[in-house]
């Protein structure tokens, strides 16, 4: 009896935890952004993280900006949809790359659709729109999608841990640089994990299988 409820627990705290929820903020920071509001969590955020400026901190960030951007997750993202490819895992290379793609594909719309614009205060100049940050999202997608991967793995809570380390590092690191305002980093966390989590819902007896 106790087996059956938490199978049926798990499921649906996925898809609350997981989908619903991060929607939900996603829709509130989304209306907020569209109003042009002062959202008090950027405030309070930026309060916390600008002050501790220092030179190690911007090279670290620097560093985590190259690890999180593009041209490191982008060849990451080919060389991991490559190797299942090879091994024949099929539907598990499928899933990266909508993962990793739609991400990024959505990521672009929502910013031309919103048209943020950046911090004033910045380190660096970023040439697009600010809300929601494509650092974020794209790591916080290639983070999700490669613990789903390894979950029945040994590997698993390594991937965990790594990946959550990851995604706030590269997170932290967008506002320390002024790049963006932390709704945008929290804006692109939430549509990401809805995004690969609901995709693995929509593809998991391909990917059980």
């Amino acid at each position: 009896m106790l087996a059956r409820v938490l199978q049926r627990a798990v499921p649906l705290s996925l898809l609350f935890f997981g989908i619903l929820l991060p929607l939900i903020v996603l829709g509130v920071l989304s209306d907020e952004v569209l109003e042009r509001e002062d959202i008090r969590l950027d405030r309070w955020v930026i309060g916390l993280v600008h002050p501790l400026s220092s030179p190690i901190l911007q090279t670290i960030s620097l560093v985590l900006r190259f690890l999180g951007g593009v041209e490191v997750l982008g060849v990451a993202s080919l060389f991991i949809v490559g190797y299942l490819f090879l091994r024949k895992h099929f539907w598990k290379a499928v899933f990266f790359a909508l993962a990793m793609g739609g991400a990024m594909g959505l990521n672009l719309l929502a910013k031309a659709f919103f048209r943020r614009d950046r911090p004033l205060e910045t380190l660096l100049h970023e040439p697009n729109y600010s809300f929601p940050s494509g650092h974020a999202s794209g790591s916080m997608a290639f983070a999700v999608a490669v613990i789903i991967l390894l979950w029945p793995s040994r590997w698993r809570w390594w991937a965990v841990i790594a990946g959550i380390g990851f995604t706030l590092l590269v997170g932290v690191s967008r506002i320390y640089l002024g790049a963006h305002y932390p709704s945008d980093v929290l804006g692109g966390w939430m549509a990401s994990l809805a995004w690969v989590l609901g995709l693995r819902q929509a593809l998991r007896s391909r990917l059980s299988g």
